[in-house]
């Protein structure tokens, strides 16, 4: 889960330092913002995959909705809101996705 926390602040860093520099308008933000989540679920699918202990595929995607919680409780602190949406939702059931999914690659690989 740490992994994936950390992935998520070094890509929406990345992401605000392009926007910042103008490198890409601000318009694509919202595209920026999936691909942000997309990486966080890789990593704590990844880290969960290739880790020394084993794991199993769906600790990796709890980890990823783990890390995904994390940034949205983070948010919702520096906000002071919190809203659930179906939005949120549907991210949460991605990085489940993707977490598991990378995780079961991952430990595969480890077995061959």
């Amino acid at each position: 889960m740490l992994t994936g926390a950390a992935a998520l602040v070094v890509s929406v860093l990345i992401l605000t330092l392009l926007v910042y520099l103008g490198w890409i308008p601000e318009s694509s933000v919202s595209i920026g913002n999936t691909v942000v989540k997309i990486l966080t679920a890789l990593a704590a699918g990844i880290a969960v995959g290739a880790g020394r202990e084993g794991g199993s595929w769906i600790l990796g995607g709890i980890a990823a909705i783990l890390a995904l919680l994390l940034s949205v409780v983070g948010m919702s602190i520096y906000l002071g809101a919190f809203t659930p949406t179906w939005t949120l939702l549907a991210d949460l059931l991605m990085s489940f996705a993707i977490g598991c999914a990378a995780a079961a690659v991952f430990l595969k690989r480890k077995t061959e």
